[in-house]
Formats: C-alpha cells, sequence, structure tokens
C-alpha cells in the first residue's frame, strides 16, 4: 500500500494553507546558542539554570525502540556508529514568547527542523533538514499526556500535541527518532518565531541576494538585488512560501539555508557582548532540554570538527485530500540518508 492510500484510512488534521503557514525558521537561534558556547561565556551559565543532565530524559525515551545495529542494504551490510550523537532544532509557529496553552492539543507546529548529528569518531557534523509537509507517522498524545496512537500525517503536527512546552517539544523528537528508525536524540531547542525578527536585527540585519519574486508579498526585495534584511522582511525572506516561487516547501528551504549562512558568517564578525545579549534576548522564546554545560561541550567540539554537506531526503509534493500540501518521503534516500549518518559499511 503506498503512503498516499494509506493517508485516506486515517483522520487528517488540517494545516491552514496560507501565507501564516509560519516557516519558522528559527535555526539561527540554535546557531546563536552554539556560538555562544562556542566563545565559552560563562556568564550565561551563571546566570542561568537548566539542569545538566536534562539531555538524558531524551535520551531515555527514545531508547525504548532501540535502532538495528547491523543494515543491510544493497548487498552492503552496514554496523551502527559507536560515537554518534543527534540534536533537534525546531522553529515554532507562534508569536511572542514560549507560553502553555493549557491542552493536551494545542502546541505551534514546527514548521522548520533541523537535526544536528555529531561523529566523534571522525569528528564531523552534519546537518539534516526536515521538510515540514514531510508524511510520517506522528505520536498522538490524549488528555493524560500520554500517547495513545498515530496518525498518518506531517511531521510539522508532531509539536501540536501537549501544551506547547517540553511535552510537544518530545511528542516531535520521538516522531524525529521513529522516522529515522529510532535513532536516538540527544538532546533538542525550539524556538517561536519571533527570534528570528530579534536575532536578525540585534546583528544589524542579514545580506543576501534576492533570487525569487516576491513582488506580491514584499516589493522591497527586488529580485537580482542585494539587501540587507531587517525586520519584517527577515520574516517575509524565510518563512513565506505563498506566491513566491512554486508555493512548495522545498524552495523555501533553499532559502532559508541561504540565510543561515549568511545570518552565521554576520554572527561570527560581531564582537563577544553582541552574541550575549542575542542569546538573552531570544531566551523567552525557548525550550530546551540542553543544559548549559552541553551546550558548551558541544561547541567546542564541532568548532574543530569538519562541516559536511547539509543533507536533505528526497521525496515529491502532492496536494492531500485535504487540498493541503504533502510530500512523499522516498523510501531510498530515506535509508540512504540514514545510513549515510548514523552506519559505517563493514563489507
Amino acid at each position: 500500500m503506498s503512503k498516499r492510500e494509506h493517508l485516506s484510512r486515517h483522520k487528517h488534521r488540517r494545516i491552514h494553507k496560507k501565507d501564516a503557514i509560519k516557516a519558522g525558521v528559527i535555526f539561527c537561534g540554535a546557531v546563536l546558542l552554539l556560538v555562544v558556547a562556542a566563545f565559552g561565556i560563562q556568564s550565561w551559565q551563571d546566570s542561568h539554570s537548566i539542569v545538566e543532565n536534562a539531555g538524558q530524559e531524551v535520551a531515555n525515551a527514545t531508547a525504548q525502540d532501540a535502532p538495528q545495529q547491523q543494515i543491510e542494504y544493497d548487498d552492503v551490510l552496514y554496523q551502527r556508529k559507536d560515537a554518534v550523537e543527534a540534536y533537534l532544532f525546531m522553529g515554532i509557529d507562534e508569536s511572542g514568547p514560549v507560553r502553555s496553552n493549557k491542552s493536551y492539543v494545542g502546541g505551534g507546529q514546527a514548521d522548520f527542523q533541523l537535526l544536528l548529528v555529531v561523529d566523534h569518531e571522525s569528528q564531523t557534523w552534519q546537518l539534516l533538514q526536515f521538510n515540514r509537509d514531510s508524511m510520517v507517522e506522528v505520536p498522538v498524545l490524549g488528555v493524560l499526556g500520554t500517547e495513545i496512537g498515530t496518525e498518518y500525517q506531517q511531521l510539522a503536527l508532531a509539536h501540536t500535541y501537549g501544551e506547547g512546552l517540553k511535552d510537544s517539544c518530545m511528542n516531535n523528537v520521538t516522531a524525529v527518532s521513529r522516522m529515522l528508525g529510532n535513532q536516538p536524540i540527544d538532546g533538542y531547542i525550539s524556538l517561536n518565531m519571533d527570534a528570528v525578527m530579534v536575532l536578525n536585527d540585534l546583528v544589524g540585519g542579514v545580506t543576501v541576494t534576492i533570487e525569487s519574486d516576491f513582488s506580491e508579498v514584499d516589493p522591497t526585495l527586488v529580485m537580482g538585488e542585494t539587501v540587507t534584511l531587517q525586520g519584517e522582511q527577515a520574516l517575509h525572506f524565510v518563512r513565506t512560501r505563498k506566491n513566491v516561487d512554486d508555493e512548495t516547501n522545498l524552495a523555501r528551504m533553499k532559502r532559508q539555508r541561504q540565510y543561515l549562512s549568511a545570518l552565521i558568517e554576520k554572527m561570527l564578525s560581531q564582537d563577544t557582548e553582541i552574541i550575549v545579549e542575542g542569546y538573552e534576548a531570544v531566551w523567552d522564546y525557548m525550550v530546551t532540554d540542553m543544559g548549559s554545560r552541553t551546550l558548551v561541550d558541544l561547541a567546542e567540539q564541532i568548532k574543530g570538527y569538519e562541516e559536511l554537506d547539509t543533507l536533505t531526503i528526497d521525496g515529491e509534493n502532492y496536494l492531500d485530500s485535504h487540498g493541503f500540501m504533502a510530500y512523499d518521503l522516498d523510501e531510498d534516500s530515506l535509508q540512504q540518508t540514514i545510513l549515510k549518518l548514523f552506519y559505517r559499511p563493514v563489507s
């Protein structure tokens, strides 16, 4: 049975198809976290209390269904790597500071999801950017906050179960872990969408070349011109897909990567005080289980590691039976991505 046929057998939760389908490209906040840690800023550690072993909760939650230690694919045997860690970054389609929705279903959609995979043996790190429309089995939380089943729906909806805090993040972590063959996720960071504007303006704007036609969305973004994005321009650039390009999330993901590359370059040109100020500025927009010591250690490690090319999983866009965008993952591409990140060939 194909995934599309499978979809018709499940109740489907709608994603409103409008410009307010926020692609919270809040990975910039996650980048900021790592950059801050890389500078070894102790002042933040002293002024905020995050449980130092909090990441163990994620490890325990995702370890109940252990990944395969060996996989045979195309007549090649693969062994799982021993020294791999994975961290999930989520951008949430909510405005303002993080707050509880006081409901078992009410968290915002995680429109931007990025996995950082660190291989300590090869001393490399790599990013995997997920398409928010990827159709997967999403865990469903009941009124008691426990899993009562799954729904075949967009990955972005995993975060909507729960009250929008730790429970929603953990549900999203579980969905990603299962999609990747039960690979453990060692920690997570989520940020609400307003953090994009906060960080963008804090560094004095981010300069990009406009490669898309934004005339129906923001006439100040002229195709072919190089623009230093300010305020809402940054949000338009990274989150809009209606009336831009082919209106798919794939096109938007390309712009997100372009923006992040420019943001990282701009952030690294700033002095330490600006970076600390940025971290403080996004604190109220963030949910994380990663202790400050974990962040410092992680950043120090990857600072000396080789960065590999960012990965995406191939697939096909289509409209589901309700007229909403969906992304049918290519099973071979998914399997190859899992093997590339978490396994090594042994024969």
